[in-house]
């Protein structure tokens, strides 16, 4: 496993808040259109509607949750991803139960299965008043490593999980061709200023091995 700071280049956009906004509100606009008419036709029941279109809105879905992301990340700190990478590395649980091999920190992309990519990390107050945000969040990626053949991470369900991982972590998007990783979101649980950065991290790497402990037997078989 390599875990890693995602390497910031701004585009224009991303210093143009209202552009972001705007990108983010034409992408829910686009999905509830669809959505709605998918409705009128075939009824509130997403398991009747033709397969297609079900993978018409799934791609609008993605595009929505990632448009959302950018603009919820707008003034991230570079620093704390740098940071929050390093927290992850070190929180992996040790590996236990019926998968023998450890989760080992690399120090490339090459030598691993698995990268783990921190994109951003954003914080905030439940209240104004307080000193310190007691809410914070990791955007980050998961994806394949150099000692993994793409073609085999591509096994996992592109809409692998379809449920968040309890209250503390969720899926934002799942690989596309053009990006083969899936998008994830952490979070501390909310509440408390002390350790709000780690608690997320540590969410975060729990995501990780839960990724890896559901979906084993895909990315080891041969």
């Amino acid at each position: 496993m390599f875990v890693k700071a995602a390497e910031v280049q701004r585009m224009p956009m991303l210093d143009d808040w209202d552009a972001l906004k705007t990108r983010r509100d034409e992408a829910r606009q686009r999905r509830r259109v669809l959505e709605n008419e998918l409705r009128q036709v075939y009824g509130n029941g997403r398991k009747a509607w033709p397969a297609e279109r079900e993978v018409e809105l799934y791609h609008l879905e993605q595009a929505e949750a990632l448009a959302d992301a950018d603009y919820e990340y707008r003034k991230a700190d570079p620093r704390a991803a740098f940071d929050t990478a390093r927290e992850i590395a070190d929180s992996f649980p040790p590996r236990r139960g019926e998968h023998p091999a450890p989760i080992v920190i690399t120090t490339t992309a090459d030598e691993a299965d698995l990268v783990v990519e921190v994109a951003a990390c954003r914080s905030a107050k439940s209240f104004p008043t307080q000193s310190k945000p007691d809410r914070c969040y990791v955007l980050f990626t998961l994806g394949a490593g150099g000692q993994m053949d793409p073609k085999q991470f591509s096994k996992v369900p592109a809409d692998y999980p379809i449920k968040k991982f309890g209250p503390r972590a969720w899926r934002i998007a799942g690989p596309t061709r053009d990006r083969p990783v899936f998008y994830f979101e952490s979070y501390n649980g909310g509440g408390k200023e002390f350790g709000c950065t780690d608690a997320a991290a540590h969410a975060a790497s729990s995501v990780v091995d839960r990724f890896i402990q559901d979906n084993y037997r895909v990315l080891t078989a041969h």
